[in-house]
Formats: C-alpha cells, sequence, structure tokens
C-alpha cells in the first residue's frame, strides 16, 4: 500500500461513511435510534455513540500532529506502508470481517440515556474533522510516527495503522448499526 493512494481511499471510505448516516439514520425517529435489537446489544445511538467516544481519543491525537506540522509549503512524499504487530493486531480486532467479539472497555462504552440529535450530530463532526486531517498528516511518515492507543501511552500505534484502524472500527460499529436498523424495519 502507497501513503497518498491509502490517504484518498480513506477519504472515500469516510464520505461513504457520513453518507450511509445521513440517508440511513438521520430520518428514524429518536425512539428507532434507541431500540435495542435484544436485552444487552446495542441500539444504533449507542452504536454511534460508541464511535464517537473511542474515535474523540484517536482524532485529538491526529489533530495535535497535524497543528504541530504548522503550515505546510511543499509536496508530501509517498512511500510504502508497513504496520508491526501491534498495527496488525489493532487492526485485526476492529475489522468489519472479523467475527471476533470484544467487550467495549468501560471508559469508551456507552451511556444509555442518550440524546440521539447530539450524538448524530458529533459523529459528523468528528468524521467530517477526520476527513479534513487526512490531507495534513500526509506529510508525516506513517511509518515512524506513532501515537499513543486507548491501552495507554506505553503502546503505540503507527500513524498509519491508526488511521486505517479507525475507518475499519467507524465501518464495523456502522454494520452493526445497520443489522440493527434491518431488524425492526423487515
Amino acid at each position: 500500500m502507497q501513503k497518498l493512494a491509502t490517504a484518498r481511499e480513506v477519504e472515500q471510505r469516510l464520505r461513504a461513511i457520513l453518507d450511509t448516516v445521513e440517508r440511513e439514520f438521520r430520518p428514524l425517529s429518536d425512539e428507532q435510534l434507541r431500540q435495542k435489537p435484544a436485552p444487552g446489544a446495542w441500539s444504533i445511538i449507542e452504536c454511534l455513540q460508541h464511535l464517537n467516544l473511542a474515535e474523540r481519543y484517536y482524532i485529538r491525537n491526529l489533530q495535535k500532529k497535524a497543528d504541530d506540522l504548522g503550515l505546510v509549503q511543499y509536496a508530501p512524499s509517498d512511500q510504502t506502508l508497513t504496520s508491526d504487530w501491534v498495527g496488525k493486531a489493532l487492526r485485526y480486532l476492529v475489522d468489519p470481517q472479523s467475527t471476533l467479539k470484544l467487550p467495549a472497555p468501560g471508559m469508551i462504552r456507552p451511556r444509555k440515556d442518550l440524546e440521539p440529535g447530539p450524538v448524530l450530530a458529533q459523529f459528523v463532526e468528528l468524521q467530517t474533522l477526520f476527513i479534513g486531517l487526512i490531507d495534513r498528516l500526509s506529510y508525516y511518515d506513517w511509518n515512524t510516527t506513532r501515537l499513543p492507543t486507548l491501552l495507554g501511552n506505553w503502546l503505540k500505534i503507527r500513524l498509519g495503522d491508526a488511521i486505517l484502524m479507525l475507518v475499519a472500527h467507524t465501518e464495523r460499529h456502522l454494520q452493526q448499526a445497520m443489522r440493527v436498523k434491518k431488524g425492526f424495519t423487515a
């Protein structure tokens, strides 16, 4: 994988996510957004809030990296992306195709009393911010620049892996939310 092509692909995937949320979830009532497919399962709005909680942490770190660059006056260089074991493991855990189910850590588990409007607004805001950061982050070396993970500052993930992990995590829970919607519209 090449960094610049991957950056364009990630932007497209994030735009598709935003389109899906607007088309599939925005027209739903608050009651539908809160409806659970089964006791203990997450509703659509809980899936989106989980993403807000997890991604806010990473997007803040990505924003700091982008802000540290200042004004960039030259074209970003391309590079072949590589992953280490941390990146491979975290990307596997959140991959939409993975059948592995892990409980969400407490700090990113959604509350039960959510207001759908603000949750949807924050989701759109975070994804839009993420799209805007991709171009600026392309000036970094995605193989050597590292970010802390939610597991602690002691465990860091490569910038390229973090970006790919975030979009895969979003796609995974978007698919989960779509399954919830199918369950009550069928």
